[in-house]
């Protein structure tokens, strides 16, 4: 009997782990999901029709102009520019310092293997993490290849990940429901 209390106690304080973890990374989703403001595009665009293509978006970016072209269709076909990876700071290393359990990388790893590969949501984090994957540090980037390596086996990242129970879609959901109630 005590056996199972004990547990009990570990399973429930693996699952506020994880939801922990989801917090944090829910604070910084705030700024991975929201796309250039469309006063600003119209105001940079305004002044030339090719400035968008001399616009630098990140510290490094030497794709530039197809970087910049590149766009996600949501489910009803509307277009969405790329985010502005030059104003989005996320802090991976404390992000990952409170995740024990490898939720995130577990995460990144099964949208990456095409993982809800219909959810809005997901192509954002997808895309973020395609611009930014040469500043992440080197576990989201294990994680990222891992995804790319395992396409459509998405079951590989349960195993690659074992203490992280959640499923992108239940982690997704999490993330939403976070980043909805978290005022910055």
């Amino acid at each position: 009997m005590a056996v199972h209390f004990i547990r009990l106690i570990i399973i429930m304080a693996m699952g506020l782990g994880a939801m922990y973890m989801l917090h944090l990374l829910a604070q910084d989703w705030n700024k991975i999901r929201r796309p250039i403001p469309p006063a600003v595009t119209r105001l940079l665009t305004g002044a030339s029709k090719n400035l968008d293509n001399f616009i630098t978006r990140g510290k490094r970016d030497l794709q530039g102009q197809r970087s910049q072209t590149k766009r996600l269709k949501t489910q009803q076909g509307n277009e969405i520019k790329r985010i502005n990876s030059t104003a989005v700071t996320i802090d991976w290393k404390r992000i990952l310092s409170r995740d024990p359990f490898e939720c995130l990388q577990s995460l990144v790893c099964q949208l990456l293997s095409g993982a809800e590969k219909n959810s809005h949501e997901a192509l954002l984090m997808c895309d973020f993490l395609e611009e930014n994957i040469s500043v992440a540090p080197a576990k989201i980037g294990r994680a990222f290849s891992r995804g790319l390596v395992y396409r459509g086996r998405t079951e590989r990242c349960y195993e690659e990940y074992p203490f992280c129970w959640y499923s992108a879609k239940t982690m997704l959901k999490m993330l939403k429901w976070f980043s909805d109630t978290v005022q910055n």
